[in-house]
């Protein structure tokens, strides 16, 4: 489970350092920054959820930081613009072209 979160963070990271990178050559990169912030935003989620019954009932404990990072990443899906808006916009670039 461990081993999962870890490649599910990394992945996350890497599209976010490639639409940086786009971005800082000039780059259009709604797509990939689309990329980035829908995935990213799930993998927070997913991640915190596991992380929560890796630690068990100690998870949902205020006393530790798991239950709070576990809210915080609910709220990345929903705020600046919703894993569903991102997927609308990768879409729509998708198919821009046709």
């Amino acid at each position: 489970m461990l081993a999962d979160m870890k490649t599910k963070i990394e992945a996350s990271r890497m599209l976010t350092w490639k639409s940086a990178y786009e971005s800082d050559e000039g780059i259009r990169n709604t797509e990939s920054a689309a990329h980035a912030k829908r995935f990213a935003a799930d993998t927070a989620m997913e991640v915190s959820t596991d992380a929560v019954q890796v630690f068990g009932g100690y998870g949902y404990s205020e006393e530790y930081p798991v239950a709070r990072l576990m809210r915080a990443a609910k709220v990345m899906q929903i705020y600046e613009g919703s894993s569903q808006v991102q997927r609308m916009i990768i879409g729509r670039e998708i198919t821009k072209d046709f």
